[in-house]
């Protein structure tokens, strides 16, 4: 006889395996929807073969089967990236701003655009990346990576230009910063907001920002301030 308890888990198990997402351009290294909670979404090897990505602005394409779900995306500059902490430092130390702005997408395809070229870490042509999705549709983080070898001038295919930016037409990012002030002392070290400092300036906000990565991002849009690391 199924007792609630049993009905209630059974009923959590069923909803969390069908919760993920996809990242379809550039290709994700693979999908495996169990381990989508795990360092590159549970495939933590570089692809044999990294995909050309514009030096300058460049789409990103993925496909949210949550109602309402927040995403960013970060890069590491290691050729062999091996955890969280390679995304939050280059080899000599300089920080990484976050690839994306922090924002929401509904149910179904989404696009949104980078520019790993600005980032200020010295990328150049033929620059070779690992770009990470982050996504959290309300029951914890998922992830997603993609290799990359960076191509100036590099025209992406006609199909996958983003001119619809679901990072462009969301609030999230003020509202996260803004959140995210009240939580400055609540850092995660496996994941890139562990190099997140109070540094002051012109670079306060994302720093701000970069403290939220790797936590419960629903719970910050909620303005809960009392957060609890994943």
């Amino acid at each position: 006889m199924l007792t609630l308890k049993s009905i209630l888990a059974f009923s959590f198990v069923t909803s969390s395996a069908l919760a993920h997402f996809t990242l379809d351009y550039p290709t994700s290294r693979g999908f495996d929807d169990d381990n989508e909670p795990q360092y590159c979404g549970g495939f933590p090897n570089v692809a044999s073969t990294r995909q050309p990505f514009p030096l300058g602005q460049g789409p990103i394409h993925i496909d949210s089967h949550h109602n309402l779900a927040t995403v960013v995306a970060f890069i590491s500059t290691s050729s062999n990236p091996t955890s969280f902490d390679d995304f939050n430092t280059t080899s000599n130390g300089t920080s990484i701003p976050l690839a994306s702005s922090i924002f929401q997408v509904k149910e179904g395809d989404s696009c949104f655009n980078v520019n790993l070229g600005n980032l200020g870490v010295g990328l150049i042509n033929g620059s070779q990346v690992t770009l990470q999705v982050q996504y959290d549709g309300g029951d914890g983080n998922l992830y997603q990576c993609t290799d990359l070898i960076l191509i100036e001038g590099y025209s992406v295919p006609s199909n996958e230009t983003c001119t619809n930016d679901a990072s462009l037409s969301s609030t999230t990012s003020s509202s996260i910063s803004g959140a995210s002030s009240t939580t400055a002392s609540s850092t995660s070290t496996s994941s890139p907001s562990a190099s997140a400092s109070s540094s002051s300036g012109s670079t306060s906000g994302s720093m701000a920002r970069r403290e939220v990565v790797g936590m419960g991002l629903i719970g910050v849009l909620s303005g809960i301030t009392g957060m609890v690391l994943l």
